[in-house]
C-alpha cells in the first residue's frame, strides 16, 4: 500500500507540477525540426506545427527542376516536422509523464524508442524520488 500524502506534500507536488506546465508553451513555440536532403544542398527548418521557418538552398539545388525542388522542399519539411513533433511531445512529457507523452507520440503517428523506460504519470508522485537524497 502507498504512504498517504501530507498536505504540504500535495501542495509542493500541485507546485512542481505548475512550475512544469507554466512555460510550456513558449516552449514549444520555440521547437523546432528540420532536414537535409542526401547533397545537402537543400536545408529545410520547421516549427512543431510545419510552418517554415528556414530555407536554405545551395547553389546546386537550383540544378534541380522546379518540380524536383518542390518535392524535395515538402519531402524535408514533413521529416522536419516528425523531428519537431517528437522534440514537442518529450517536453509535454516532462509535463504530464510518459504514459500521456507515449499515447502522444502514437496519435501523431510517431515510433517511440523501443527500449526507453516507461514511468506512468501519477499525479503527486515523483517516480524519481527514491534517486533524491533528502537533507532534513
Amino acid at each position: 500500500m502507498t504512504e498517504r500524502r501530507t498536505a504540504e506534500r500535495l501542495l509542493a507536488d500541485a507546485e512542481t507540477r505548475l512550475q512544469a506546465t507554466e512555460n510550456l508553451p513558449a516552449r514549444l513555440a520555440e521547437v523546432r525540426g528540420w532536414a537535409y536532403n542526401g547533397e545537402e544542398n537543400v536545408h529545410v527548418t520547421v516549427d512543431v506545427h510545419g510552418g517554415l521557418k528556414d530555407l536554405r538552398l545551395d547553389e546546386s539545388a537550383l540544378r534541380l527542376s522546379p518540380d524536383e525542388l518542390g518535392a524535395a522542399i515538402v519531402e524535408l519539411s514533413y521529416t522536419a516536422q516528425r523531428a519537431a513533433l517528437a522534440e514537442g511531445v518529450d517536453i509535454l512529457g516532462d509535463a504530464l509523464g510518459d504514459a500521456a507523452a507515449l499515447d502522444m507520440m502514437r496519435t501523431a503517428g510517431l515510433q517511440p524508442d523501443p527500449d526507453a523506460e516507461v514511468v506512468p504519470y501519477t499525479p503527486g508522485v515523483d517516480p524519481n524520488a527514491h534517486r533524491w537524497r533528502v537533507i532534513e
